[in-house]
């Protein structure tokens, strides 16, 4: 008789535990990452800061790598819901193509926080929240480097990622708005070299077989800028010609300081991950998303003579 009150209180305090641990599970603030392409230098940065941030906050992150495949990070933020995660959030891959991801959130009720890029009327639902900066500005600031360096009646070329990408939008509006104080600066050609350094260089070989010359290469990214250089490295054509990247990443700070990419313009992956990760602490705490507003981080404009300040992370 002893020995079964004896077992029936031992179930019951493993009861007892397995209903805490239960409990402590249910109280664990999920949140959701669905990141672009971990094979972009800056993407990869910003995870392995937003992961870190978030989990010195005492959150926990599921991070998913969708490759550049838009239907895969639909997929994978479907999964995310159904994992229970309490906030959705990704480097949306396309303006259209990410619409039913932001859906599907909504279905949830769930937040939706998408970084460095938007989605296409996203700002109709009240829980979605964008944490980055303003790539207008980015484009602006190329544009201005290149309207004070440019030599007379020059010539230039750029290259760029997805069309249907709102980055890609907005970062031409600004360069092309500060082009225009040069009347006598041609743009050559355009081409989508999907911000990949392969194709950034073999289009660049192409370039210096289509044209004459050039005055400037001019990037959406910085992967892409540096598949630049290389190709003119190679060619003996780098002295001459302006390269132009943006991201500020780490590869392309060193080959500023080498003298070999001209400029660059900083997104700060760190900034805007501490932004990610003081968001989903607010709404963990309680503050309702719809009133959160979105959080702009400034960009910098890189070149040798202050690469070094930024070269320390």
């Amino acid at each position: 008789m002893k020995k079964g009150i004896k077992l029936i209180a031992i179930l019951l305090v493993l009861c007892l535990l397995m209903g805490i641990g239960s409990a402590i599970a249910e109280d664990k603030f999920v949140v959701g990452f669905a990141n672009n392409n971990d094979v972009y230098d800056y993407c990869a940065k910003f995870r392995d800061y937003l992961k870190a941030d978030c989990e010195a906050l005492g959150m926990e992150v599921i991070v998913t790598d969708a490759g550049g495949d838009t239907n895969v990070q639909n997929g994978q933020i479907d999964d995310m819901i159904v994992q229970d995660c309490k906030v959705i959030s990704a480097i949306s891959n396309d303006l259209d193509g990410s619409v039913p991801a932001l859906e599907a959130a909504r279905a949830a009720g769930l937040p939706y926080v998408s970084f460095l890029t938007t989605i296409r009327n996203a700002n109709d639902y009240d829980k979605f929240i964008y944490i980055g900066s303003q790539n207008y500005d980015a484009g602006a600031m190329q544009g201005e480097f290149l309207v004070a360096a440019l030599p007379e009646n020059a010539k230039i070329i750029y290259f760029t990622g997805a069309p249907n990408d709102q980055q890609y939008i907005d970062r031409k509006a600004g360069l092309m708005d500060k082009l225009a104080a040069r009347t006598d600066v041609t743009v050559l050609a355009e081409y989508n070299v999907e911000n990949k350094k392969d194709l950034g260089m073999s289009t660049t070989e192409d370039c210096l077989q289509a044209f004459d010359h050039f005055d400037a290469i001019v990037c959406q990214n910085d992967d892409s800028a540096l598949g630049v250089v290389e190709a003119l490295k190679s060619a003996g054509k780098l002295d001459g010609v302006i390269t132009v990247g943006l991201d500020g990443s780490a590869a392309a700070l060193t080959s500023i300081a080498a003298g070999e990419l001209t400029m660059s313009v900083l997104q700060d992956a760190k900034a805007q991950a501490q932004a990610g990760a003081d968001v989903f602490a607010q709404i963990r705490d309680g503050v309702d998303p719809a009133t959160i507003a979105d959080v702009f981080v400034p960009f910098a404009t890189i070149t040798k003579d202050n690469v070094t300040d930024y070269m320390v992370e």
